[in-house]
């Protein structure tokens, strides 16, 4: 079990510190990465001419964001562990082997009969030619776990290896919440699987080890939203606060100005005001 892709978000440090840090790690070189929407012109670590890992800044949030894929990810998130600890977890994606003749079918019926009934499953490629490899899915995109099953061997960037019965089985896993994300930062890959109670039924009966619930101890609900407001609208907050802005007595002046307007409609549905007739 090891990870095929590791992205997140790290605080306090430029892209460049970070680009530069991981190709370090990589033994890669910096390059100029794909422009993206959210985080504008991005850095990237290349091995070989082939990208192991992508950098960009989130503005709106004051976060260095990173992401990477393939068989460069353990050494990655080993890295990003090592020099970046605080780092919070936006995905992580874990990866199990397998291999001999009917190995697609004999994972997938170990698959769907331990994973349970709310959990679904349905072929995303099912190609006429059997020689191309076809992937299997079960659960949703973007929910905290996500499996596929896919004949690897098969896929085009892969038949030079001649090993039509590799098939891998591949979690995609999303921590949710930010205390889940931060927690995720320690977690082996085999821990991932916890992410949910059907992923870990199936990693259990994938390998035979016990995994327990990935359960993190959340905040306090008005911390974790004051803590989502602060970094949401950090820039403005942080505008005030520079002014001189008395962000207490501006917030109470609001609300008073609320509440009054609040008990002056209420007056009016009271007491409307009477209608003047004339002849």
């Amino acid at each position: 079990m090891r990870f095929d892709a590791y992205a997140g978000s790290i605080r306090g440090a430029s892209p460049q510190v970070v680009v530069d840090v991981l190709a370090h790690v990589l033994a890669g070189e910096v390059d100029q990465g794909p422009s993206l929407r959210r985080y504008g012109q991005t850095l990237q670590v290349t091995r070989g001419g082939v990208q192991a890992v992508w950098v960009g800044h989130d503005d709106a949030n004051d976060l260095v964001y990173f992401e990477g894929k393939g068989e460069t990810s353990p050494i990655l998130a080993e890295g990003v562990r090592k020099h970046f600890p605080g780092h919070a977890v936006a995905r992580a994606d874990v990866c199990l082997d397998l291999g001999g003749p009917q190995a697609f079918e004999a994972t997938q019926s170990l698959i769907r009969s331990t994973k349970g009934g709310q959990a679904k499953g349905a072929y995303v490629r099912l190609p006429d030619d059997a020689e191309e490899g076809r992937t299997w899915a079960v659960g949703s995109r973007g929910a905290p776990t996500y499996l596929r099953l896919y004949e690897a061997g098969k896929m085009p960037e892969r038949r030079h290896l001649c090993r039509p019965d590799w098939v891998r089985c591949e979690l995609e896993a999303r921590p949710h919440y930010a205390v889940e994300k931060a927690a995720a930062a320690v977690l082996e890959p085999l821990a991932f699987w916890g992410l949910s109670k059907w992923a870990g039924r199936v990693g259990k009966a994938l390998t035979g080890s016990e995994i327990p619930r990935f359960e993190a101890q959340h905040e306090p609900s008005y911390v974790g939203t004051t803590a989502y407001i602060a970094r949401t609208f950090r820039n403005h907050l942080q505008g005030l606060l520079d002014d001189g802005i008395h962000l207490e007595s501006t917030l109470r002046e609001i609300w008073r100005q609320d509440d009054e307007t609040a008990r002056r409609w209420a007056e009016l549905r009271r007491h409307p005001p009477s209608r003047k007739g004339g002849d």
